[in-house]
């Protein structure tokens, strides 16, 4: 009996051997990337970063459901122009990604409150910023990036994925005007200054972005 026990056991242990190695098997030799990381500005507003400027993001992804969770809140950066992460992940075919990030990574000033079940589709959640002295630059991305087939992944691999910033912030730029029509007056602008809510909680599943539960003061000084 115990010899029987013996064999049975090993046939088992031999039976999850060939199920790990199918699922290697099945799995894709590509990597997921990142490329193209830009800012997207939709009005005229000045703004402080452009696409040569943001050198890292934190991103967080799923494949289908957030259950199957790819990254969280992994660091990406950028070294001689090319985007890179430590946990490597790779492509699986006929499955649906969805990535968001937030940038600059590792901000000490966000805090994040992730979406469950198919809200997590929609956008990476709640965030709450508080912004000190004015000066961070808040930008946010998603992208959802859906696999081929086993066979065509294997012999077109995958598109780095492009994310698309935008600033869930607005910069502030004043302009001032005279009345003299002698080009050569000057003006000087002294202690102006601009009393601004520093801490907001916004919501990134919405299709349009709204800061809310806005507290405590900055006071912004110019001149």
């Amino acid at each position: 009996m115990k010899k029987l026990f013996l064999v049975a056991l090993a046939a088992v242990g031999l039976a999850s051997c060939v199920q790990n190695e199918e699922l290697v098997v099945a799995g894709s030799k590509t990597a997921i990337a990142f490329s193209d990381a830009y800012v997207y500005n939709a009005t005229k507003a000045d703004p402080t970063t452009t696409t040569a400027t943001i050198e890292d993001f934190d991103v967080w992804a799923f494949m289908d459901s957030v259950s199957g969770t790819v990254f969280t809140d992994e660091d990406v950066t950028k070294s001689n122009g090319a985007w890179g992460y430590t946990n490597t992940q790779y492509w699986y075919p006929g499955h649906t990604y969805y990535f968001a990030a937030l940038s600059p990574a590792n901000s000490a000033n966000v805090t994040e409150e992730l979406a469950a079940g198919n809200a997590a589709e929609l956008g990476l959640g709640e965030i709450a910023f508080t912004n000190v002295d004015g000066t961070e630059d808040l930008l946010y991305a998603k992208a959802k990036v859906t696999t081929p087939d086993a066979a065509t992944l294997a012999n077109q691999g995958m598109e780095p994925v492009k994310m698309q910033f935008q600033h869930l912030l607005s910069k502030v730029k004043f302009t001032f005007q005279n009345g003299f029509v002698n080009e050569h007056h000057t003006v000087v602008v002294k202690n102006i200054k601009m009393t601004v809510p520093n801490k907001g909680v916004i919501d990134l599943t919405q299709n349009t972005f709204a800061w809310t539960n806005l507290e405590g003061q900055t006071v912004l000084e110019m001149g």
